[in-house]
């Protein structure tokens, strides 16, 4: 089963990523930019695999650039604070 396919391999995914990038020293704003770029990737490329990743594109589909920057301000919060990491 690709990581994908569970929310909770989703968020653990995430959460490696974020863990690397802040090992190598990215900035904040490096790793927001880079996340917001994924999504944008996944939302035009990706069809969500369970319920909760189907819920994160239509948000992020309806959201204009203020709002997508806000999810993914939460998305980074949320992983990083299920890590441990605040």
């Amino acid at each position: 089963m690709p990581y994908t396919d569970s929310f909770d391999k989703f968020k653990s995914q995430l959460a490696t990523r974020l863990n690397a990038a802040q090992s190598v020293g990215a900035s904040r704003g490096t790793i927001l930019n880079a996340a917001k770029n994924f999504s944008e990737y996944l939302s035009h490329e990706v069809d969500p695999s369970n319920p909760e990743q189907r819920l994160l594109k239509e948000l992020w589909d309806v959201a204009d650039d203020r709002e997508q920057n806000s999810l993914v301000n939460m998305l980074v919060k949320f992983v990083d604070k299920e890590d441990g990491g605040q």
